[in-house]
């Protein structure tokens, strides 16, 4: 995927629920069969349609309100196809579905991360729409850019593409006054965050300037790209970690830590460090677009906080995109329905909801404006300019599963002062080299 590409996703358009048969499967030998089978064909159309109901299943609660409106709205289309939207909160998420996969019990669409999609695409556990997009059924150009290439594997298609996301700073604009320092915006850069960041902090009152927290998408992946480092190559066969940019980047947002600019790792780790920015606690931090309802939602910063573009490093502006997307569990019981709705997803209308109601950025072309509109006291209108120089999740081989939750077992004794920065570094990079030679 082409690291300028503005975000997410490969994709569908809305197609017609029926394919027509070929003229041989109509045609009919005799005069009589060909009336039975009009008579039969009359009363077939005239027959009810069975009621089904599917489950559809999500992690964030915050979105549940929108695609209950889908669904809703797809019933009305659809009167014999009910869908009930179920919400599994993302630390127990992949935990039942690791379950419920082998078991054959997967919901009949559910949401999918680019981070879990190899494990469950080579297990056998998704329905692929590979025909239904050689069909026609599905138009690729609906959808902003590729970030669908994240759910294609061994040429098949999997997944619809649902919305993406990108990585911004935000800052409690009260602390800003109260300390007399400018609000953040596009040109500021690492130097000037830092500098920011001590002005801020009173650690003696429990309040910090940023929080540097242990994080690869929300953290320290954006770091290391603007820095000039990587993450993995671009053919995937090498980590980015011992690279002395991506070393450099990490040294220098635990030097933070160290300034008491921010809060340590062990209090980071009893308090999520979003939740101190809700607070008041923080000042400072790099957040995704997903958490703008839950931020906005706290009564003690509401109205006192905003997004600003990430800061430029050496080499450019760094951020992680990504995108989420809707797939069929390969063993549902009601495919032909699920596909229905899995196509009501992916169409414009759907999206049009998601952005109306502020639930996340849509996939789909010209629908992102609502979802800016969606908060006008927010400048979310940088989520949008930033996905254009974003880089792609690196999730995009099988080494991922392998290595990703290794990284973080590694990264924390770094982060806990047990091992260097640098030590933690190299030693994920040859952790990571390791995974990727062994799953070629």
């Amino acid at each position: 995927m082409s690291t300028t590409s503005v975000a997410v996703v490969a994709a569908l358009a809305l197609a017609g629920c029926g394919g027509s048969k070929s003229t041989n499967d109509n045609t009919a030998s005799t005069s009589a069969n060909s009336q039975a089978a009009t008579t039969s064909a009359g009363q077939a159309s005239d027959k009810p349609k069975e009621a089904v109901t599917l489950t559809y299943t999500i992690w964030d609660q915050l979105q549940q309100p929108a695609m209950e409106a889908i669904a809703k709205e797809f019933t009305a289309q659809n009167p014999n196809i009910k869908v009930k939207v179920d919400v599994i909160p993302w630390g127990d998420y992949w935990t039942k579905m690791s379950a419920a996969a082998p078991a054959g019990t997967l919901p009949d669409v559910f949401w999918m991360h680019s981070g879990q999609f190899v494990k469950y695409a080579s297990g056998n556990f998704l329905a692929p729409i590979t025909d239904k997009v050689k069909a026609g059924e599905i138009d690729l150009n609906n959808y902003e850019a590729n970030l669908g290439s994240i759910y294609t594997l061994g040429g098949q298609n999997y997944a619809i593409p649902k919305d993406f996301d990108t990585i911004g700073l935000a800052y409690n604009k009260d602390l800003f006054d109260k300390a007399g320092i400018p609000y953040p915006d596009g040109t500021w850069d690492y130097t000037k965050l830092a500098q920011a960041a001590k002005q801020l902090s009173q650690p003696d009152k429990g309040i910090y300037g940023f929080a540097a927290k242990m994080d690869t998408q929300t953290g320290y992946w954006n770091d290391m790209l603007a820095n000039g480092g990587f993450i993995v190559s671009a053919d995937g066969s090498k980590s980015g970690y011992d690279d002395p940019a991506s070393i450099e980047a990490l040294k220098a947002r635990y030097q933070m830590i160290l300034d008491k600019s921010s809060p340590t790792h062990q209090q980071m780790t009893d308090t999520d460090s979003t939740e101190m920015f809700k607070s008041g606690k923080v000042a400072m931090i790099f957040e995704g677009d997903w958490r703008t309802t839950d931020i906005d939602g706290s009564d003690i910063i509401k109205g006192k906080w905003n997004w600003a573009p990430l800061p430029k490093g050496k080499v450019k502006r760094g951020n992680i995109i990504n995108g989420l997307g809707n797939v069929m569990s390969a063993s549902g019981k009601h495919k032909a329905e699920a596909w229905q709705f899995l196509k009501f997803l992916g169409s414009k209308r759907a999206a049009e909801i998601t952005a109306q109601m502020g639930a996340a950025i849509p996939a789909f072309k010209d629908t992102q404006a609502a979802w800016v509109k969606s908060k006008p006291q927010l400048n979310l209108q940088v989520f949008i300019d930033q996905a254009a120089d974003a880089m792609p999740y690196p999730a995009g081989s099988k080494a991922y599963p392998v290595w990703f939750p290794k990284e973080g077992e590694i990264m924390a004794q770094a982060w806990g002062g047990k091992i260097s920065i640098e030590e933690g570094a190299k030693q994920v990079a040859a952790m990571m080299n390791q995974a990727i030679a062994n799953n070629k």
